[in-house]
């Protein structure tokens, strides 16, 4: 029998990096990990004890594979079945399975009916026009991915634009999913969805009420659409769970009945994995990895990495846009994602999809103006992208609003320090006499450049508030962080990793006090624990003459450097100085 005292011994025999990976495999409450308040673990005791109620060790046992509930139950020395419950501290590594855990285990009718051996049980074959028809399912799969790789990088845009706040209770309000379906052409139902789909593959994450864009999700969004598809499965695929990885791997690309084998594969884990069954076998028909709960080729390979099959599936993209009179472009089919987030520069996105339409306006060639970018600049880029010459009232209109926006350049100075202002002597004579800007300290280094000594964005900032037409350049931007915020869940925003890494530091901390004291410390919390249990342990007492005595008793209490039982050999109550004890040992 394994006892709370075993364990906790255990527990501290551990290396920090095998306690800290236990703790996070075990998914204790976040009140145990606490640093304080009446459920948190203030030393090994009290970490064995959360780790043997009930709700831990049926938590555990979900996880745990046919194997090894099957070597639990039935006392088997199979080192290989038995090393998951190992790790997870449900048994030692002798094999010597917890009380609390075999308590629990015969408490599970799934797992008291197993039979050893056995396979997987037999599912429904697929229908023969599935298995045939295998090019129609590779391009069904392939338009699905296209379509939510268009429907997650619009949500990334609008992410990064600000649109996208979480309520205080959790998720969006169905005002925002209506808007972002709007926005992003999808049903409003989806958009929860798909945002879950972003924070679970960290390109963007909820932060304190309003949602970021992660950096690798700003690499996303300008990779070539093969290397989104892949990065995109390959992400959601680390993202699942090992015991998901381990049924998929038995479903052997056959997503049919997947709820079944996830039973067969873990007996006790029916409560969790259902519907995270359900749920994988979903997604992975929304990212195209499987059409018809049936893993494609193409599906396979782009789980496998392979950019190149994804690329064969995918629809072509095209070389060029038509520009028109009436300021709209027309991409006849998709661009390349680096293209399309050029073109945005200057244009709106009015209609996504295949085939997407986008609108010049003076508002967007104004931002474009303002992002840095100079009339050369705009002008070049439409002449890239554009299949036709660029028409002249787009022509027109950039060379209306460049000139009254983009007169004034802020950029950083050559040495690192303060800012050059570049414009027509005209401009920068009124902005060297400008009273409003004489606390700039302005200096004409030439006809057509003032020099500050501040930073580039506060000259930029002071100009626009007088009204100025100034752009500051992409290099004199200050760098901001791409790190998502802190998260509210989790309650201090901690991860299970760093929540694990703070409590065996505190674990640590006290055991070290403890070994202050000649282990007095550690000796009464064995006896404390004996005396709850009403337990029978045997305690190493040293005597005067220097040698050590075992002596058996039932305690009943340990108070003042004392502890009092029964002696269970004579049965007498004994009273020994807890100085004098140097083990415990559980008799149980």
């Amino acid at each position: 029998m394994t006892t709370t005292a075993d364990l906790a011994a255990r527990l501290r025999g551990m290396s920090d990096d095998e306690l800290e990976r236990l703790v996070v495999a075990r998914r204790l409450p976040a009140a145990v990990l606490a640093e304080s308040g009446p459920q948190h673990a203030a030393d090994f005791f009290d970490l064995a004890e959360a780790l043997r109620t009930d709700d831990a060790v049926d938590a555990a046992l979900e996880h745990l594979p046919r194997a090894t509930l099957l070597a639990l139950r039935d006392g088997s020395a199979d080192a290989d079945a038995l090393a998951p419950a190992v790790a997870l501290g449900l048994a030692d590594d002798a094999g010597a399975v917890d009380d609390a855990v075999a308590g629990r285990l015969a408490a599970h009718a799934e797992v008291a009916d197993l039979r050893p051996g056995g396979t997987a049980p037999v599912r429904p074959a697929a229908p023969d026009e599935q298995v045939a028809d295998q090019e129609r399912a590779r391009a069904t799969g392939a338009e699905r991915a296209f379509t939510t790789m268009t429907v997650l990088a619009e949500l990334l845009r609008a992410v990064d634009a600000g649109e996208v706040r979480e309520l205080v209770k959790g998720g969006i309000g169905t005002p925002l999913a209506r808007t972002l379906g709007e926005r992003v052409g999808t049903d409003p139902d989806v958009v929860p969805d798909r945002l879950t789909l972003l924070d679970r593959t960290g390109l963007a994450h909820p932060g304190e009420g309003r949602w970021a864009v992660s950096s690798e999700g700003r690499t996303w969004l300008v990779a070539a659409w093969p290397d989104r598809w892949v990065e995109l499965a390959g992400r959601w695929w680390r993202s699942l769970d090992p015991a998901v990885h381990d049924v998929l791997r038995a479903a052997d690309d056959d997503l049919h009945d997947l709820v079944a084998v996830g039973r067969w594969a873990f007996p006790a884990g029916a409560r969790w994995l259902d519907a995270v069954l359900l749920d994988v076998a979903g997604t992975a028909e929304v990212l195209g990895l499987a059409v018809d709960g049936t893993v494609t080729a193409t599906g396979r390979a782009v789980l496998d990495g392979d950019a190149d099959a994804a690329a064969d599936d995918l629809p072509p993209t095209v070389d060029g846009v038509y520009l028109q009179h009436d300021l709209t472009v027309i991409a006849p089919g998709p661009l390349t994602p680096a293209d399309d987030d050029a073109l945005r520069s200057v244009a709106d996105l009015e209609a996504p999809g295949l085939a997407a339409r986008y609108r010049v306006s003076e508002d967007s060639v104004r931002r474009a103006v303002r992002a840095g970018s100079t009339r050369e600049d705009l002008l070049a880029l439409l002449d890239r992208l554009s299949a036709t010459d660029v028409p002249q009232p787009l022509t027109y209109l950039v060379d209306q609003v460049a000139s009254r926006d983009g007169g004034l350049v802020v950029d950083v100075a050559p040495d690192g320090r303060g800012a050059v202002v570049h414009g027509t002597p005209d401009q920068l004579d009124l902005v060297g006499v400008d009273a409003e800007l004489r606390q700039l300290t302005w200096e004409r280094a030439d006809l057509t450049t003032l020099t500050a000594p501040h930073p580039p964005h506060v000259v930029h900032a002071a100009l626009e508030e007088q009204r100025y037409p100034a752009v500051l350049t992409a290099a004199a931007r200050p760098v901001g962080s791409d790190a998502p915020p802190g998260r509210r869940r989790g309650g201090a925003g901690r991860t299970p990793e760093q929540a694990a890494h703070a409590l065996v530091e505190r674990l640590r901390l006290t055991t070290e006090r403890g070994d202050a004291e000649p282990e007095q410390e550690w000796l009464g919390r064995q006896i404390d624990l004996a005396v709850r249990g009403k337990t029978p342990i045997r305690l190493t007492v040293r005597m005067p003459d220097g040698s050590e005595r075992p002596i058996s008793i039932v305690p009943t209490s340990v108070a003042a450097g004392r502890v009092r039982g029964r002696d269970t050999a004579v049965d007498v109550e004994r009273t020994l100085p807890l100085s004098l004890v140097v083990a415990v040992e559980s008799e149980a």
